[in-house]
């Protein structure tokens, strides 16, 4: 989990209540702080909870402190019983935030619902549109977020507030799928950071890995739609993405557009500040532990991630390249993990399998920022930032690609086996969660060739937007055929498991129209840089196969682990992984956006939405766009 990002005004009182927050929680409890102690003592917390026990109420506020939030909310929900309002509903509110700290977000959702929001303070109002904004962002709603955030009064935060109001509303605007609204978020929260060069620059720096998700399309079209600081934004997007790295004619073009743009906020050193942090931007002499399995059961997947991280760092041309530890780590890695940090470890990549990262979750706190490469089962700990390649995950991007391109209701197609369960649940949550209509499940046998059927009987329950279709590379085939012959107009989206990233014509004839999500690295295949796939092939064969998404996972891993606090402190901080676009919530969770990527005759190509394609009309309803 991240740290607090901001601290409260002079003022003991208020001090001893924002220890241990996330970054939006950070936001909420320095608001309550500024709003309430500097500003109107009436809406001060500790003047509303002046007749609460203090006793119980300092137990709780330790219990958060010693990294456990849900026994804290349990407290808090205990004393707000007894209390009166607006004490009750304060209370309430710190059992919400509590409980986002434990991951516990539908629960966190449920006691803001129940919250009497007659009698709220006006600054506890403020609290609610901020505590349900971020369980929005948590649940995956980023419309929710933003219509929350909209309604939140910021032009009365001060400026450090308003920088980290702008940061959050960046994060719900590319969930929505909008870059370009999160560049304008990026571009306002820039303003506010004058006074704070290292932050400002590290802004810039987002602002335009955010812009150059739009790719050279959508960069033009924006181009065309913006004016004043945002087309020179734009066109510095444009400028960077026609280079691979840092170059004498790059810094010489970027020093023209600054004399024709001297009233641009730009920093003269983004350019170079772009590549660098991209390549890795590594404080001089950083030592790093990389805790990884050698052998048993994740061995061949650790040596994965390991190509990964040591093919960046020879690609690392930012000047100063870390000195890594390789230590053979698996299961409880407490041991490895204290005995590297004691010897100087001053960032850790690592552990890789769940129950390494559950033995870091159990400690409240951990003494050096540490990438994790796996997610705990629940726990989670101060400074440990959790990455994962779970499939779950692309079951949910894909759910969220669907929502944003309009879609409301859906059919859910699966394999009868654990991951097709497994798949299933992921994808049937996030949908419902979003608000869409589940019109029907179909299970199959992926060994019975009873697909045809499968696809019948699921077309039985009504037609849907579009169809979920959980397969593999073994299965896939004949289940699109059925599907195009009994829903030819009803798009469908599958994972990454349908691609195993070769050039394939035949299969790209079968399953052109078919939609999936995939990892960047995957789909560029005209890339031809040193960490790219085709160059990677020629030193580690096993870059084409099943473990090809770890060696880039690696190679984000590496990047990531020197920016991975400064990303939990602003959840807007964006990069631009092989893995997917990568940013870390205030959870501590590095979130990935992955690419929508088409089928077509000529192999896949990346997607920026799913196209809804009308009915035909009565006169070519036998025609077909195929």
């Amino acid at each position: 989990m991240a740290a607090a990002v901001f601290a409260p005004r002079p003022n003991q009182k208020c001090q001893r209540r924002t220890s241990s927050l996330t970054p939006l929680v950070a936001l909420l409890a320095v608001l309550l702080a500024a709003s309430g102690c500097a500003i109107d003592p009436t809406r001060d917390a500790d003047r509303v909870l002046a007749a609460v026990p203090g006793e119980p109420l300092a137990r709780a506020a330790e219990l958060a402190r010693r990294g456990e939030p849900a026994a804290a909310a349990e407290l808090y929900l205990e004393l707000a019983e007894a209390a009166v309002p607006p004490a009750r509903q304060q209370l309430e509110l710190d059992a919400a935030r509590a409980l986002l700290q434990a991951g516990q977000t539908d629960e966190a959702n449920r006691v803001l619902i129940a919250i009497d929001k007659t009698a709220l303070t006006s600054v506890q109002r403020e609290l609610v549109l901020l505590l349900e904004a971020d369980v929005a962002l948590q649940r995956g709603r980023a419309e929710d977020a933003i219509a929350r955030l909209g309604r939140v009064n910021q032009r009365t935060l001060p400026a450090d507030l308003r920088a980290q109001y702008f940061s959050t509303l960046a994060a719900a605007q590319r969930l929505n799928k909008d870059p370009l609204a999160a560049a304008q978020a990026l571009d306002q929260r820039d303003r506010l950071l004058r006074d704070d060069p290292a932050a400002r620059l590290d802004n810039q720096v987002s602002l335009l890995f955010t812009l150059s998700t739009l790719g050279p399309s959508g960069l033009d079209g924006a181009a065309r739609e913006t004016s004043g600081r945002m087309r020179g934004w734009v066109e510095l997007a444009r400028l960077v993405g026609g280079f691979g790295a840092a170059s004498p004619e790059l810094d010489s073009r970027y020093a023209q557009w600054r004399g024709r743009n001297r009233m641009h906020p730009a920093e003269g050193s983004l350019v170079s500040a772009y590549f660098r942090t991209l390549a890795g931007g590594y404080p001089a002499n950083t030592e790093v532990l990389v805790l990884l399995p050698r052998g048993g059961r994740f061995g061949t997947a650790g040596n994965a991630v390991r190509d990964g991280i040591q093919a960046a760092r020879e690609a690392d041309r930012s000047g100063n390249r870390p000195n890594l530890d390789f230590r053979d780590a698996s299961g409880r890695v407490t041991g490895p993990f204290d005995r590297g940090v004691d010897g100087g470890a001053q960032l850790v990549i690592g552990p890789l399998d769940r129950e390494g990262v559950d033995s870091l979750a159990g400690r409240p706190a951990l003494r050096v920022p540490t990438l994790a490469l796996n997610r705990s089962g629940g726990g989670t700990a101060s400074n440990l930032y959790q990455f994962s390649l779970a499939p779950e995950d692309e079951a949910i991007n894909a759910a969220n690609l669907a929502w944003a391109a309009g879609l409301r209701s859906a059919a859910l197609l699966y394999p009868s086996d654990p991951w097709g369960e497994r798949m299933a649940t992921a994808y049937r949550g996030q949908w419902r969660t979003l608000g869409g209509r589940m019109l029907a499940e179909q299970s199959y046998s992926p060994t019975a060739g009873n697909h045809a059927r499968a696809v019948d009987a699921l077309l039985a329950g009504g037609t849907p937007d579009l169809v979920f279709l959980v397969a593999t590379t073994a299965e896939v085939r004949p289940l699109w055929s059925a599907l195009q012959l009994g829903l030819p107009r009803i798009p469908a989206i599958a994972t990454s498991h349908v691609y195993d990233g070769d050039i394939d014509p035949s299969r790209d004839e079968a399953l052109a129209g078919l939609y999936f999500v995939e990892i960047p690295w995957l789909l560029d295949q005209a890339r031809s840089d040193s960490l790219s796939r085709r160059a990677l092939t020629d030193r580690l064969p096993n870059v084409r196969g099943p473990l090809a998404r770890l060696y880039a996972m690696g190679i984000d891993a590496y990047r990531l682990a020197p920016r991975i606090s400064e990303m939990g402190r602003s959840p807007g901080t964006f990069f631009p992984g092989e893995t997917g676009g990568l940013n870390i919530d205030s959870l501590g969770q590095v979130r990935r956006q992955l690419v929508l990527a088409r089928f077509t005759p000529g192999g896949p190509r990346v997607q920026q939405r799913i196209e809804v394609r009308p009915a035909p009309a009565a006169a070519d309803a036998g025609d077909s766009d195929d």
